[in-house]
């Protein structure tokens, strides 16, 4: 590498981390790291490190971060506890403890953990920030990593993997929060391999190809009160007309609101999360049925064991007896 190109090389990293400029004011989150404006799904702001170009961080749910929301940063992103739905554009996805996935710049997302009253989990996420220009530079200048681009690229429709390669994406996400300086970059382009390599029927995209995130510009605030509604109420009764007057709109404009921003029903939305909720207290504690039907705001058990049936394709009674064998 030439003189000039290596002043190049550092001009276009210095330039990478340099911070996100925004017309709008913005509050510093309590962390002091992101703040809110509005957009296709509220913006993210990732202050970079003053040293580094990987942002690596990790918090817990509920967390002001864990909203529907968009940034220029490429994101890795590991669930360590908890299930739920993930949501990337116009894309809806279960996900469970071990989950990892890519997410491409400026593409809105969320994961929405189905939490029972008072819960909390303390440690959910982990995740990685990286400006979609460093990335560019080590392909530029490392042709080594020319391979990367195919992972960039699905990124873009939101790249999750499965098995091993899941597993070891998992485990380079959490030696990066040890690590610091050159030995976070080994991890880092360690964690990228794992997203190029991973061979088919080990990686799945979630959101449809064609998808514009600009079409849900301004609709951040009215889907994040939906689905505040949706978590706080799911072991209760959830009405199509509530959400909707939160939104100061019709049934039917809200419900075709919901549909076209977050890519699923509102019917199917509740009962995904109270699914996924059943499906997590079957499977790890000894609570009887009928409990849990209740817990998971279903009235009756012929409607409970329906609704089950149709998502899981099991009862619950098989469905526990599969994870706990009995």
């Amino acid at each position: 590498m030439s003189v000039g190109d290596a002043n190049n090389m550092g001009d276009a990293i210095s330039a990478a981390r340099r911070p996100i400029p925004f017309a709008m004011s913005a509050s510093m989150l309590p962390d002091g790291g992101t703040a809110a404006v509005s957009g296709p799904g509220s913006l993210e702001v990732i202050t970079p490190d003053l040293d580094a170009a990987i942002h690596w961080t990790e918090h817990g749910y509920p967390h002001p971060l864990a909203k529907w929301h968009h940034h220029p940063q490429v994101e890795f992103h590991l669930i360590r506890e908890g299930s739920g739905l993930m949501m990337a554009g116009d894309g809806v996805l279960p996900f469970e403890e071990g989950h990892v996935a890519l997410i491409g710049a400026n593409l809105p997302h969320n994961w929405v953990s189905d939490l029972r009253p008072g819960e909390r989990l303390e440690h959910r996420d982990v995740v990685c920030h990286v400006r979609p220009e460093v990335l560019r530079v080590l392909m530029t200048y490392f042709p080594e990593c020319s391979g990367f681009g195919i992972a960039l690229h699905r990124a873009s429709y939101a790249l999750v993997l499965s098995g091993r390669s899941a597993a070891r994406a998992a485990s380079c996400l959490e030696t990066m929060g040890g690590h610091e300086g050159v030995r976070r970059l080994a991890d880092f382009v360690e964690l990228l391999a794992a997203f190029e390599e991973a061979p088919e029927g080990e990686w799945s995209t979630v959101v449809t190809p064609g998808y514009d995130p600009s079409g849900g510009s301004g609709s951040e605030r009215l889907l994040n009160a939906a689905i505040g509604y949706v978590t706080d109420n799911l072991g209760g009764d959830i009405r199509l007309e509530e959400a909707a007057a939160q939104a100061a709109m019709s049934p039917s404009a809200f419900s075709r609101f919901f549909k076209r921003t977050a890519g699923v029903g509102f019917a199917d939305f509740v009962r995904r999360l109270r699914v996924g909720r059943a499906c997590r207290l079957l499977a790890t504690t000894d609570m009887p049925v009928a409990r849990i039907q209740r817990e998971c705001g279903y009235g009756n058990a012929s409607n409970f064991n329906r609704r089950f049936l149709a998502e899981t394709g099991v009862t619950p009674s098989a469905y526990r007896k599969a994870r706990q064998g009995y």
